[in-house]
């Protein structure tokens, strides 16, 4: 099994639509077998989410997006796991206008997560508003959320980036846009139980060229390929195999 934890799907205001079909063909072509997928943060598309999940239940896991300033963003974020079928939040401070730091912004979203045991996929890169280094706080004070970061520091704090997986278990490192270098150094930093591939399909990456470089990073650790590749993710999604054998 793979499940690759970064893939975007639905319209965008000035793109052309990722419809869930077209992903589907890029993930039979390569194997892979569970997309964690999401709208874009900045052209809001949940309901393109719901509808793929709803289609394809074993191919597809749905994260929700909402932007935190909303009023009401926690209610709706709520109601998207008890009624709509989605399994976590997807988190953009770059695109949504708040810093990492401003935790009133969006702890309320965390406190879904936590009341309902579902991950949260924040961005982190090295930007003034994601920095990895605003990890630390977030996830002390959240404990019991596993927390996805995204990107991982990009090229540019990787170092950061890994160094706060390490010292915290709920703290987990996602692979996409990353070089073959900082991959190299995510696991042996943080642990093959900690990273999880994500190829951030089709914006920030592809799939054969994420899978080449994820690959070549866990296979010399022992049973690397596979935690890396599907089972660190199944355990944070509560996925068993049996169940999205398709």
């Amino acid at each position: 099994m793979i499940i690759d934890v970064s893939n975007t799907i639905g319209k965008h205001r000035f793109k052309p639509e990722i419809k869930a079909e077209d992903l589907l063909k890029e993930m039979d072509k390569s194997g892979i077998d569970i997309a964690v997928i999401h709208s874009y943060a900045e052209s809001i598309d949940n309901q393109s989410v719901e509808e793929a999940v709803k289609k394809y239940p074993n191919r597809f896991i749905g994260l929700y997006v909402v932007n935190p300033w909303d009023d009401d963003a926690a209610e709706k974020f709520e109601d998207a796991l008890v009624n709509h079928g989605f399994k976590g939040i997807y988190m953009d401070p770059i695109r949504h206008g708040y810093m990492l730091c401003e935790h009133m912004v969006f702890y309320p979203l965390l406190e879904v997560c936590k009341k309902y045991d579902v991950p949260a996929w924040i961005y982190g890169a090295a930007e003034v508003f994601s920095s990895p280094i605003f990890f630390d706080a977030i996830a002390e004070d959240f404990p019991e959320v596993n927390i996805i970061m995204g990107r991982m520091g990009l090229q540019y704090d990787n170092a950061s980036a890994v160094a706060i997986g390490k010292r915290h278990p709920n703290v987990y490192i996602e692979t996409s846009s990353s070089m073959d270098f900082n991959t190299h150094r995510a696991i042996k930093t943080c642990g093959i139980n900690k990273v999880l591939l994500g190829t951030g399909t089709p914006e920030a990456g592809y799939f054969d060229l994420e899978l080449m470089k994820v690959r070549n990073a866990a296979k010399n650790y022992e049973d690397g390929e596979r935690k890396v590749l599907w089972e660190n993710a199944a355990n944070i999604f509560h996925i068993k195999e049996e169940e999205y054998d398709h």
